[in-house]
């Protein structure tokens, strides 16, 4: 797009050639653009950016509709930061040449400039949609991708993007000048990624370069904690302590690896530098209060959690260790008053879309109370531990009017109930020959996805042995033989519905490894438990069992009862793995109808094919085509709405946020990963 290579040999000739004509407008303008990729590019800064200026107007002079030459100027004026005049030049450029990618570039500054992330991004867009090998604007717009997903909180779609796009300018050749800037970005989004070793070779890169050295030590200190390599980290992070002086932060990564090497004295000392330094620092107090955590110091451990969240109440560390303090210690009713504060405290808070809102924090703060109620109700001994634990959060059910809110509560509460009788029910399990009964069965399949299927299994063993046993314990003695085959024949019932119910809860459960303990009690049973093999079989969505199960209940005139089964247990709906393939005639797209072979890949799964120029149009049209219907999958992995990021019916072909980011990354990802394994 710019000029890079020779520049002051070609600033030279142009400048001779200038000398000789000046009414040279090609020249004119080609010293223009040398000038402008000198100042943007090359470091030259704001004196060639005059320069730029200076020739783009001499050439506007002959040509003033040239859009390269409004282009230049514009760019040239956005970089010494005067928007206004650039504004003009840019929007003449844009009707001058609608298509150059130069226009689009300079557009691209302006607006970032501007603070208008979002039509910066889409105007590098244009731009390297326009002059897809030209680095410059691949550079831009990584860079601004990254600074858009920074301030929306990093989500992961767009830190791949924008570390593909620092990849295409690496690779297309991007400046000396700059290949640093984009080797510190493509480290700091594989660190975000969670690919660390790749981040650590990049960092260590950067550290022989004089320019970024310091800023690669400090990453490598945190790349190296990532990798449980704590000596490193600490190493690094001193290194880079020791070139710009002792800091809070600094320290209070210092202290944290500390903490993980068990060195505790030296993680307090490190934190108690730090806040000499920084009182107010909250990295530094938290770990601090971590530290104490681990002397046992609870008390002055709590104190300091508390002062975090008094200056920063959405400190989620310091709030999760406080809770984890109480939790320790089974207050309940500590627990029970903080659930209570939050939920009151949710309807009070505006509402807003920014990723670390305070009604978000609060929605964090509720899910770490729950799950401390539920962890103290499951070390309870007290057998009324469960009530307890429930009361405190059904109590809080008409403290909100946020109906999210609500039915997270009731779960919570339910969950608490069933976790707590699910454990009861072990032990029956556990010793099924004292404990078989038809009532007990009824409730284990209430609960069977609570139950561990080796409890279920071993619960099926009940013998004539036990059936005597419980006949004389449950019935008591009975001195006439008749009454005692009775006794013994009602026991058999029992145990044969309990019997019957754990089979159910089996199916219940959904495990396909299951299926063959049913399969062998169907063939190996007598009829009756057999047909109760069988039944589970359906439930679990096993459509060879139907068949069977209707013709035992043909004998007993319920093939009634078959038909009311079939009819509420539906075939479980499977998730797969959409996967992408390339040149493959045979694959055919489920929405448009081209082939394999007449685009870059498809994406295969389930019961569909979606080639990715359809991919690439749902994502342009997306609001048009989402959905909330409950009812409603993804034809390629069998998620649903609820179980998805986002769901889209396209052309009748329910498609899920997962993967149509998997395949518009598909290429990026692949040139990624392709860079950084010879890196």
């Amino acid at each position: 797009m710019y000029p890079h290579d020779k520049l002051d040999w070609q600033t030279s000739r142009l400048e001779k050639r200038l000398a000789e004509a000046s009414d040279d407008v090609s020249a004119r303008l080609e010293y223009a653009s040398l000038a402008l990729s000198r100042a943007a590019f090359h470091g030259g800064g704001e004196m060639w950016f005059n320069r730029a200026l200076t020739a783009a107007r001499r050439a506007l002079q002959e040509d003033p509709g040239s859009p390269r030459a409004l282009a230049v100027a514009g760019h040239a004026l956005a970089g010494m930061e005067r928007l206004e005049p650039a504004t003009r030049y840019l929007d003449e450029a844009m009707r001058a040449g609608p298509d150059r990618p130069e226009v689009h570039l300079a557009m691209g500054v302006m607006y970032e400039l501007r603070g208008e992330r979002h039509q910066a991004i889409r105007a590098f867009e244009a731009a390297c949609r326009l002059s897809p090998e030209s680095w410059e604007a691949h550079h831009h717009l990584g860079r601004a991708l990254w600074n858009r997903a920074t301030e929306l909180g990093r989500p992961t779609r767009l830190v791949e993007r924008a570390q593909f796009h620092s990849v295409r300018a690496l690779r297309l050749g991007a400046s000396p000048e700059l290949s640093g800037e984009l080797l510190y970005r493509l480290g700091v989004t594989a660190m975000h990624l969670g690919r660390f070793t790749e981040a650590h070779k990049i960092f260590l890169r950067l550290a022989d370069d004089e320019t970024w050295k310091i800023k690669s030590e400090y990453f490598l200190g945190l790349v190296s904690y990532q990798l449980g390599k704590y000596k490193n980290a600490v190493l690094y992070l001193r290194q880079h302590a020791d070139h710009v002086g002792e800091n809070a932060q600094v320290l209070g990564r210092i202290a944290m690896a500390y903490l993980q090497l068990g060195e505790i004295a030296k993680g307090r000392e490190a934190c108690n530098r730090a806040l000499a330094l920084e009182p107010g620092d909250l990295q530094a107090r938290w770990t601090l209060g971590c530290a104490l955590l681990e002397e046992d110091r609870r008390d002055e451990a709590t104190r300091l959690f508390k002062e975090i969240l008094a200056e920063a109440p959405n400190h989620a560390a310091a709030f999760a260790e406080l809770v984890r303090i109480r939790t320790a210690s089974s207050d309940l009713r500590w627990l029970r008053a903080a659930l209570r504060a939050e939920v009151t405290n949710l309807d009070r808070l505006p509402p807003s879309t920014a990723p670390s809102d305070a009604r978000a924090s609060t929605r964090s703060r509720i899910s770490t109370l729950l799950r401390a109620i539920a962890e103290v109700e499951a070390q309870s001994d007290n057998k009324r531990g469960d009530v307890d634990a429930t009361r405190a959060i059904l109590e809080t059910l008409d403290l909100t009017t946020d109906e999210g809110l609500r039915f997270q509560l009731w779960e919570a509460a339910l969950d608490l109930v069933g976790s707590r009788r699910a454990r009861t029910l072990t032990s029956a399990l556990d010793n099924p020959g004292h404990f078989y009964a038809a009532r007990t069965g009824r409730e284990i399949l209430s609960l069977a996805s609570l139950l561990p299927e080796k409890y279920l299994t071993k619960g099926l063993n009940v013998g004539e042995d036990d059936l005597r046993r419980a006949a004389v314990d449950r019935h008591g003695p009975a001195h006439d033989v008749a009454k005692h085959r009775e006794a013994v024949e009602h026991e058999r019932r029992e145990a044969r519905a309990w019997q019957a119910l754990l089979l159910l809860s089996i199916g219940a459960r959904q495990d396909r490894a299951s299926r063959n303990l049913l399969l062998r009690w169907a063939s190996e049973a007598d009829k009756d438990l057999a047909a109760a093999a069988q039944a589970a079989l359906v439930v679990m969505g096993d459509t060879e069992a139907i068949t069977s199960l209707r013709q035992h209940a043909h004998g007993a005139a319920a093939t009634h009862l078959v038909d009311a089964i079939v009819a509420q247990v539906a075939p479980p709906r499977a998730h797969y793995h959409a996967r992408a393939v390339s040149d493959d005639p045979s694959a055919v797209c489920s929405t448009c109808g081209r082939r394999g072979s007449e685009v870059g890949h498809v994406m295969v799964g389930g019961d569909a094919t979606v080639c990715d120029v359809c991919m690439a149009d749902l994502a342009r049209t997306r609001s048009d085509h989402a959905t909330d219907d409950a009812d409603a999958r993804c034809a390629l992995t069998g998620r649903s709405a609820l179980d998805s990021r986002g769901l889209y019916v396209y052309r009748g072909i329910g498609i899920c946020r997962e993967v149509l980011d998997q395949s518009l990354g598909l290429l990026e990802r692949e040139e990624v990963d392709r860079y950084l394994a010879v890196f």
